[in-house]
């Protein structure tokens, strides 16, 4: 009867551990699953709203409006060398810009800043700030000038200012072969 209560408590500990481990590996193998799932909600919805955010870039509708033009080779070879030029035109310019904030900046680290000092500075990089919108308007009535006047009622109102947005954003804009 000893014997039979032993082996009964046995079996009965050995289905015990048995159980405890199958549930244990179940766990550990569906866990992953769960979260797999999750990252892959996450990453579809992460991509969806990149998507949206490429779709609604300014580069994006800018390349749109650029493609709605259908411009000839002979007006897009023309187009990049005007607007190359006006890049190695405005170098100087936005170096200068760069160069005066600069100062600036070093006026504010002064221990006595001089409000005069920091005013004319101000003043010289608010000249070239203008010199330089004055080149882009120049460049953009040029570029108007190589389009057909079909192609010249397609272009809205206010493209100098969306050309002043891209300039904020970094010259860079420029240099991504997307322009014409």
């Amino acid at each position: 009867m000893k014997r039979k209560l032993v082996t009964l408590t046995l079996i009965v500990a050995i289905t015990m551990v048995f159980l405890s481990f199958a549930q244990f590996t179940y766990a550990q193998e569906n866990t992953p699953l769960m979260k797999q799932k999750v990252q892959q909600q996450k990453s579809i919805k992460f991509k969806e709203m990149m998507e949206r955010r490429l779709k609604d870039s300014p580069t994006t509708k800018m390349k749109e409006f650029i493609e709605s033009l259908n411009l000839s080779e002979g007006q897009i070879t023309e187009i990049n060398k005007t607007l190359l030029d006006f890049q190695k035109d405005t170098v100087e310019l936005r170096n200068n810009m760069q160069i005066k904030e600069l100062e600036v900046k070093a006026l504010l680290l002064e221990p006595q800043t001089e409000l005069v000092k920091i005013r004319a500075k101000l003043q010289e990089i608010a000249d070239l700030q203008v010199e330089l919108k004055v080149k882009t308007i120049e460049k953009y009535l040029e570029v108007k000038d190589l389009l057909t006047s079909e192609q010249q009622a397609k272009l809205p109102l206010g493209i100098p200012s969306q050309i002043f947005i891209l300039e904020k954003l970094g010259s860079n804009i420029m240099n991504r072969n997307f322009c014409w």
